[in-house]
C-alpha cells in the first residue's frame, strides 16, 4: 500500500495530485499541451507560483488551463483560503487563455469556503488516502471458485494397414494428428473422436468410454501435416475429468491506493496501485 496522504510533506501532495492528474489527462477527451508541477505564471499585477498546471485544446482547438493549489492542513479550509486562491486565478487568468481554478485538501472545506467556490466557478476536491466511511456499502471485492470439466482423450490405439513414414514411431501430440479423407478434406482426430461423445455443459460429466472410428476404404492419417500411415481405424478413451479447484479474486479493499472526490457535486475518482481509474457519481 502506498503511504497514507497524512504522513506526506506538501511537496509530496503536490507531486501526487500531478500524478493523478496526470492519470486523468490520458483518459479525458483532450490533448495536454502542458502539465507540471511547481510552475511560476506571471499575472496582471506580480507572479504567482502555482502548484500544479495543466493547459490542453479541446476537439474544438480551443485552448483551456486549469491551475491546481494543493493543501495538506490538519484544518478545514476557511472561506479566506478560497477568496485568496480566487484571487490567484484571476489574475493569471487575466488576459490569457480560459482558465479554471482548482482547490486540493486531505479533507475538509467550511461552508464559508463552499460558498466561495460555487459563486466564483472554482472546483475544490478532496483527494486522500480512503478510509474505510468511504467505501463502506461499495462492492470492493469478487471471489469466484470454480472447477472445470476438462475433455479427455487418451490411450489411442491405431490400425494401419500401411506405414507411410516412421512419423509414429517417435511420440506424437494429439493436436498434431489428422486424417486426409480421399476427397482430400483433413479433420482433426480430436475432433473426430470427441464428436457427439461429450455431453453439454449443462449436463452430468461425461463418464470415461471407449470410442472407435473405422474408415473404409482406409484413410491417411497426418503428423504434423506429413502422411503418416494408411489406417482402418483409430479408437481411444474419451471422456470428461474435473480439472484442479481455482480461486480468482478481482478487486479487494488493498488495492485502492487514493480517492479524489468532488466536494460541491460528489463525483468521485478512484485509484488504484496498478495504475488504473474509476469513476463513481454521486
Amino acid at each position: 500500500m502506498v503511504d497514507s496522504t497524512n504522513s506526506m510533506s506538501s511537496t509530496e501532495y503536490e507531486q501526487l495530485t500531478r500524478t493523478l492528474v496526470e492519470r486523468i489527462a490520458e483518459r479525458a477527451p483532450v490533448t495536454t499541451t502542458r502539465l507540471e508541477h511547481n510552475v511560476v505564471l506571471p499575472g496582471r499585477a506580480s507572479a504567482h507560483q502555482i502548484d500544479v498546471l495543466w493547459e490542453f485544446t479541446v476537439e474544438s482547438g480551443h485552448r483551456h488551463r486549469v491551475v491546481f493549489e494543493c493543501r495538506r492542513k490538519n484544518r478545514s479550509l476557511e472561506q479566506n483560503d478560497a477568496l485568496a486562491f480566487k484571487g490567484v486565478v484571476e489574475e493569471v487568468g487575466y488576459g490569457s487563455i480560459p482558465t479554471t481554478g482548482v482547490m486540493v485538501h486531505v479533507t475538509g472545506f467550511q461552508r464559508g469556503s463552499r460558498k466561495i467556490a460555487e459563486t466564483y466557478g472554482l472546483i475544490i476536491l478532496e483527494m486522500r488516502t480512503p478510509t474505510d466511511k468511504d467505501v463502506k456499502g461499495r462492492l470492493m471485492k469478487i471471489r469466484i471458485s470454480a472447477t472445470g470439466r476438462v475433455p479427455v482423450v487418451k490411450d489411442w490405439h491405431v490400425d494401419p494397414s500401411e506405414f507411410l513414414s516412421d512419423a509414429l514411431n517417435a511420440p506424437v501430440l494429439n493436436h498434431a494428428l489428422e486424417i486426409e479423407e480421399p476427397s482430400g478434406r483433413r479433420v482433426s482426430v480430436l475432433d473426430l473422436l470427441q464428436d457427439n461423445e461429450i455431453a453439454p455443459m449443462t449436463a452430468p460429466l461425461t463418464p470415461l468410454h471407449r470410442v472407435t472410428r473405422q474408415f473404409d476404404p482406409p484413410v491417411v492419417l497426418m503428423v504434423d501435416g506429413q502422411p503418416a500411415a494408411k489406417v482402418r481405424s483409430i479408437s481411444a478413451t474419451v471422456g470428461e475429468e474435473l480439472a484442479d479447484p481455482f480461486d480468482l479474486t478481482v478487486g479487494g479493499r488493498e488495492r485502492l491506493a487514493w480517492m479524489m472526490e468532488d466536494v460541491l457535486g460528489g463525483d468521485r475518482a478512484w485509484f488504484t496501485n496498478d495504475g488504473k481509474m474509476h469513476l463513481t457519481e454521486s
